[in-house]
């Protein structure tokens, strides 16, 4: 699982430009906090 979630993030990075590849985080988890969620996202917003 991990490999695949490994290689998006550095084909994501290539194609946007970004180097070197933004730190991400992948966790494996029982249930969301809701049935109907499918994913979480977690963002980190800079304000200049």
């Amino acid at each position: 699982m991990m490999a695949p979630f490994l290689d998006g993030v550095a084909r994501a990075a290539a194609k946007s430009g970004t180097a070197p590849v933004p730190p991400a985080t992948l966790l494996g988890v029982a249930a969301l906090a809701a049935h109907d969620y499918m994913v979480e996202v977690e963002a980190t917003a800079v304000i200049d």
